[in-house]
C-alpha cells in the first residue's frame, strides 16, 4: 500500500507537521487553486487567447520533499526541496507573435522563524547551510510557511521577461525600410 502524495496549501501550518519525517508532495493547477492562480498569471502576456484557453494548453507542476526539524539554536525550521516544471503561453517581445515557453528549475528552501530574521547568524544573508546542503532562507510567521508567495518569487526570478520567438529572423517591417542617400 502506497501513501498518497500530499499537496501543499498556500500557507503551510508547521504545527501539523511531524518532526524528522521526509514527506513528498506534488501539485498542479488541477489540484490546488493557488497553483492555478500562478499559472494564469504566467499566461497573462498571451493575449491571442482567453485565459481559459491558455489554461487548457499549459501546465504548472510543483513537486519535492519537506522535513520539519528542530534545533536548540534555531527552534523549528522547515527544509524543502522543490522542482518546478511549467509550460506557459506568452508572446514574442520582438514580433508580438504568440509563443510557448518552458521552465524546469530546482531549488532548496529553508523556512525559519521570523523572530530569527534579525539574529546575527541570519542578518544580511539570503542562504544558509543545513544538513549538508545550501538552502535559500525564507521566514515563516505565526507558525505558517508562505509556500505560494515563495513559489511565486522563485518562478519570477527564473521567468523569461523578454521571450523572443526567433532572434535570428529579419523583421518584415525592417525590410520595407530602404535607406536613402543624402
Amino acid at each position: 500500500m502506497t501513501t498518497p502524495i500530499k499537496t501543499l496549501p498556500a500557507n503551510l501550518p508547521l504545527l501539523k507537521l511531524q518532526l524528522n519525517i521526509l514527506t513528498p508532495f506534488e501539485m498542479t493547477e488541477e489540484n490546488e487553486e493557488w497553483v492555478k492562480e500562478i499559472l494564469m498569471e504566467m499566461n497573462e502576456n498571451a493575449t491571442d487567447k482567453t485565459p481559459e484557453e491558455n489554461l487548457e494548453e499549459t501546465y504548472l507542476h510543483i513537486s519535492g520533499n519537506y522535513t520539519k526539524k528542530f534545533s536548540a539554536e534555531n527552534g523549528e525550521y522547515l527544509l524543502m526541496d522543490f522542482r518546478v516544471q511549467t509550460d506557459y503561453n506568452t508572446q514574442c517581445v520582438r514580433t508580438l507573435a504568440p509563443m510557448n515557453e518552458t521552465m524546469d528549475i530546482e531549488f532548496k528552501i529553508c523556512f525559519i522563524n521570523e523572530d530569527l530574521a534579525k539574529a546575527e547568524q541570519f542578518a544580511e544573508i539570503d542562504e544558509t547551510y543545513f544538513d549538508g546542503n545550501v538552502y535559500e532562507i525564507y521566514f515563516y510567521n505565526k507558525k505558517a510557511a508562505g509556500i505560494q508567495e515563495m513559489i511565486h518569487e522563485q518562478i519570477y526570478l527564473n521567468y523569461n521577461q523578454y521571450p523572443v520567438l526567433d532572434a535570428e529572423s529579419k523583421l518584415p517591417e525592417l525590410e520595407e525600410i530602404v535607406p536613402t542617400k543624402q
